[in-house]
């Protein structure tokens, strides 16, 4: 069993989300957003028992603990790193220093090729369920309160009002699907209106 799995991702020359990602056996996960992502900055959040044995089970069948990353000769330059490092109980530590512009490593062919290491991380993240803090889907809401109307964007609807009029009564109806790519809740327009 592990003491503390982490999964870390870093910055490109673009829009690569930045953040790091903690879990202790007890399924107490620390996130740190640290830019291109939804939830910047620091909290903890927790999973199931369920999902920590899944977690457990993922590092054995990848024999991760014997697991050799061997860089290749031939790299894109801008590309992010994957840092995936585990403490297990015995005291034994691994890391695993990802490059993610590797292209040697994309023609490899072997049992724990590029492909199957990439596979093992976004793994790793589904168990966690980092999606909801790398990337949140935004719906577009219409808020009409007395004297104010409001489109905004938020990934539901009591963030939507608390970005709007959070201290009034509002009518709220949902209008369909952010597709700015916006990582972020925001006001789109304000316009005075009185309440029907």
């Amino acid at each position: 069993m592990f003491k503390k799995l982490s999964l870390e991702r870093t910055e490109c020359y673009g829009t690569c989300p930045i953040y790091q990602v903690e879990v202790t056996p007890d399924g107490m996960v620390y996130w740190n957003g640290e830019g291109h992502v939804s939830f910047m900055g620091q909290t903890t959040f927790q999973i199931s028992e369920k999902k920590v044995q899944q977690l457990a089970s993922l590092l054995e069948s990848f024999d991760y603990r014997v697991f050799t990353y061997k860089e290749g000769d031939l790299f894109a330059t801008d590309m992010p790193h994957c840092i995936t490092r585990v403490e297990y109980e015995d005291g034994f530590v691994k890391e695993v220093d990802h490059y993610l512009g590797d292209i040697d490593q994309r023609e490899n062919h072997l049992k724990h090729s590029l492909t199957s290491l990439e596979k093992f991380e976004k793994r790793v993240e589904r168990i966690i369920g980092t999606k909801h803090y790398v990337e949140q889907y935004l719906f577009i809401y219409h808020i009409r309160a007395k004297g104010s109307a409001y489109v905004v964007s938020a990934p539901n609807q009591e963030e939507a009002v608390n970005l709007a009029e959070p201290e009034m009564q509002c009518k709220v109806n949902k209008i369909g699907k952010d597709t700015t790519g916006s990582l972020f809740p925001y006001v789109v327009m304000k316009s005075d209106e009185s309440f029907d």
